[in-house]
């Protein structure tokens, strides 16, 4: 009877264990301020006729911006990959990224356009099994405040982003 009983508890614990895994695809996340920040929706669109790539990413009343041109792609339409680039996105006109968040009702916002205030990177990157018609890669960015609003924090910081198998949009040439 002992046995039986020991049997039916070992045989108890190992149906009660169960594998719950999810999956975070396609996902935009950072470390913001050294806390997690994740996007709950996000775009990529890529303009043809300027080769400009605009990433945006939205969590609650924040957003996040990074333009970058010239991005080159191959293939089109749900075929599109990317060729892998870096930008610098340290006072550069061709790579920009910014922050915004409303805070009661005013609008604080961030951007690295800011003249020896600002610093980081954008990375484009296919992987080895990129799917196609998505873009991946990462990024890092510490922006300066823009505006008057008394007593707003002086900088954003984001590293150890990273945005993985976003679906592409892509805009046509007139």
């Amino acid at each position: 009877m002992k046995k039986i009983v020991a049997l039916l508890m070992i045989l108890s614990v190992l149906v009660s264990c169960e594998e719950d895994v999810s999956f975070n695809t396609p996902a935009f996340q950072a470390r913001k301020d050294n806390f997690m920040w994740r996007a709950s929706e996000y775009s990529a669109v890529y303009d043809v006729a300027n080769t400009k790539l605009v990433l945006t990413a939205y969590s609650g009343f924040e957003k996040i911006t990074m333009t970058a041109y010239p991005v080159l792609i191959s293939g089109d339409g749900n075929t599109a990959f990317f060729q892998d680039a870096t930008f610098d996105l340290k006072n550069n006109p061709a790579a920009i990224a910014t922050y915004s968040f409303v805070n009661n009702g005013q609008t604080f916002n961030y951007a690295t356009t800011v003249k020896d205030k600002a610093n980081g990177e954008l990375v484009l990157e296919n992987g080895t099994i990129q799917k196609p018609g998505t873009i991946s890669g990462k990024f890092r960015f510490d922006a300066p405040y823009i505006g008057d609003i008394p007593n707003a924090p002086e900088r954003i910081n984001f590293q150890e982003g990273v945005f993985y198998e976003i679906p592409i949009t892509i805009t046509p040439t007139p």
